[in-house]
């Protein structure tokens, strides 16, 4: 089945968004001056460090599904160059 997008664009597109929200929220902070700005545009920097989380998160499934498909690889190229072991014959 073919994707319609290819996963790196994800990737892509929530460090976008994170970097977005967070420059929306940085200049309505300092547009709105104080502490009364960070309170207004908590959600904002919420949603810019979820999507921090997220994007770190992805990175770090993909990190190990590649270790592992290393790891796999390995063991198959280990046993194809192990040369099988020779049957004894039966003596009676």
């Amino acid at each position: 089945m073919k994707r319609f997008w290819d996963p790196g664009i994800s990737r892509t597109i929530l460090l976008v968004l994170a970097v977005m929200t967070f420059v929306i929220a940085a200049y309505q902070t300092l547009v709105v001056g104080k502490m009364e700005g960070l309170y207004q545009n908590y959600w904002l920097f919420m949603i810019s460090f979820g999507l921090v989380i997220g994007l770190r998160y992805l990175r770090q499934r993909d990190k190990v599904a590649a270790a592992e498909a290393e790891a796999a690889r390995k063991a198959a190229e280990a046993a194809a160059r192990k040369p099988a072991k020779k049957q004894p014959k039966n003596r009676r």
